[in-house]
């Protein structure tokens, strides 16, 4: 019965002081009984309070800041695999009229027909790897701490009416495309070229395909962010673009790859 007794003794004292002081009876601490997580303090007055211990420092951020990495990860790996199979299925249908072309002319001329020598090349798992790491590294948390700085900016009035909300609405939407939209196409344009050992060539990469990543860009995302700020809330709004930026991803993966393939045909040559 020790324990109990030195228990007994001390919230005794405990609550001895606080009378004594003119202070009320302390309230139970809101922690989780662990080391540092009650604060026992006392006041001018000599009333004795208790009080939880504040989060670090960002920690309620985090878990924010990781889902939205990893969810534009995964997204990131859909999109460019939906490239790869697009263009795939797009070649190999190419293939095919070109080599039922060619088996005509052999025929009629009675030569033996080649259909089938060309071997499918697969899908490129560096190339899906790379989209992903960019989209965990910088992408996704980007686009968290962009859409956060965009509604604290231009905040719109829930309830308000369309004019009302029109000015900041129609702010977020220019700029996702004037800031947001070239930040994305130079970042992964450089990424992927120092990756794939081209980073000599990327100012030419921007010069040829920066432009027409980002009109054809455009021409999807100003729908798309038209609807994300108008009727999604912001804590869904990283997951909506995410999801659309399936289409983008898939913008960004033919752009860079097709630079790759005109360089490889052009060493070719």
């Amino acid at each position: 019965d020790r324990p109990a007794e030195r228990g007994a003794r001390t919230r005794f004292a405990m609550r001895f002081l606080a009378l004594s002081s003119g202070g009320a009876i302390p309230p139970r601490g809101s922690g989780d009984g662990k080391r540092g997580a009650t604060d026992f303090s006392g006041s001018r007055s000599g009333a004795v309070t208790f009080k939880g211990a504040a989060p670090p420092s960002g920690a309620s951020q985090r878990p924010a800041i990781f889902k939205a990495a990893y969810t534009c990860a995964g997204l990131g790996v859909v999109g460019d695999l939906l490239a790869q199979t697009i263009t795939r299925n797009a070649a190999k249908k190419a293939g095919q009229d070109k080599s039922a072309a060619g088996d005509a002319k052999k025929k009629s001329s009675g030569a033996k027909s080649n259909a089938g020598d060309s071997p499918d090349p697969g899908y490129d798992l560096l190339r899906t790897a790379r989209q992903m790491a960019y989209n965990f590294v910088f992408y996704g948390p980007a686009q968290h701490f962009w859409y956060a700085a965009l509604a604290s900016r231009f905040p719109t009035a829930a309830g308000a009416s369309l004019a009302a909300n029109l000015p900041p609405f129609m702010w977020k939407v220019f700029l996702n495309q004037a800031v947001l939209g070239p930040v994305v196409v130079a970042t992964f344009f450089g990424w992927t070229m120092t990756l794939t050992g081209r980073a000599k060539e990327y100012p030419q990469k921007m010069k040829n395909d920066a432009f027409p990543a980002l009109r054809r860009g455009w021409a999807f995302w100003v729908p798309a962010a038209s609807i994300n700020f108008a009727l999604v809330p912001l804590k869904a709004q990283v997951l909506y673009m995410s999801c659309c930026s399936i289409v983008w991803n898939y913008i960004l993966s033919t752009a860079a790859a097709g630079g790759s393939r005109q360089g490889a045909e052009g060493k070719k040559k």
